[in-house]
């Protein structure tokens, strides 16, 4: 799905039949720098922007060919079963519905909606998702990977939120804003500013869910001191949904010429 603006200059494309995943492949800034690395051999899961989590049924964030040590959960799938765009009235976008299983077991429910809007030099996107638990005993866990945190390196949190590797075209070189988090706080938000173009993300969700952020192609795009590496927030593991059912999130993703 192509979003555009009026004048035909190409915003994002969306792809939403994959049997993994929706995701962005391609997010342009208005002078249409793509912001978005297709994925690494070895992370054929970073697709684009994309939201991901790991479960006690299942892990929804690495794919089958990801470079997962001592895997031992199955991989789940999100499945498009609806997809609608909104309407004049409410801008530009989608409302999408899915289903997360792992084989013939629901694990969630999502209703997914995504619109863009034009400001000064950039494309503002409004990424709002609810996750619904359809089984009982789910909870969200860590992956196998350790998270660094800004206080206290490489904490066993989880991945569970919203991704993104950026290009290396524009981002080979960039800052992390802001540079400097409060310890043990969420930022208010985060900004990876490269050349010629920046990407700025915010959310609202709580707990906070985490926001991974890291560019392609890097000799050591991960840690806390990899070039173009940030988070916006992490989850406390395991996060039991056994009383509260719902995983609820809205993000806000600028793109920018710089």
């Amino acid at each position: 799905m192509e979003f555009r603006h009026p004048n035909g200059q190409l915003c994002g494309v969306y792809h939403y039949t994959d049997p993994y995943k929706s995701f962005f492949r391609g997010l342009f800034t208005p002078s249409g720098k793509d912001v978005v690395a297709p994925p690494p051999p070895d992370h054929p899961h970073h697709k684009g922007l994309q939201f991901g989590l790991t479960t006690n049924k299942a892990n929804f964030w690495e794919e089958p060919g990801a470079a997962v040590p001592n895997h031992d959960l199955p991989f789940g799938q999100q499945q498009n079963t609806k997809l609608e765009l909104l309407s004049s009235g409410e801008g530009i976008g989608f409302t999408q519905k899915l289903l997360w299983r792992v084989g013939r077991q629901s694990i969630f429910n999502e209703v997914r909606t995504i619109s863009v809007q034009e400001t000064n030099d950039s494309y503002a996107w409004t990424w709002y998702t609810k996750l619904t638990a359809a089984c009982d005993d789910v909870q969200i866990t860590s992956s196998v990977w350790q998270v660094p945190s800004y206080c206290s390196p490489w904490l066993n949190y989880g991945y569970c939120g919203l991704g993104l590797r950026l290009a290396s075209d524009w981002f080979e070189t960039s800052d992390v804003l802001p540079s400097n988090p409060a310890c043990a706080s969420t930022p208010e938000y985060v900004a990876v500013k490269g050349k010629g173009a920046q990407v700025s993300f915010k959310q609202a969700a709580t707990p906070a869910n985490a926001l991974f952020v890291t560019t392609f192609n890097r000799e050591s795009p991960y840690g806390p001191d990899g070039p173009g590496f940030a988070f916006l927030g992490l989850v406390p593991i395991p996060r039991d949904l056994e009383q509260d059912p719902n995983v609820e999130a809205t993000y806000v993703i600028v793109v920018s010429d710089i």
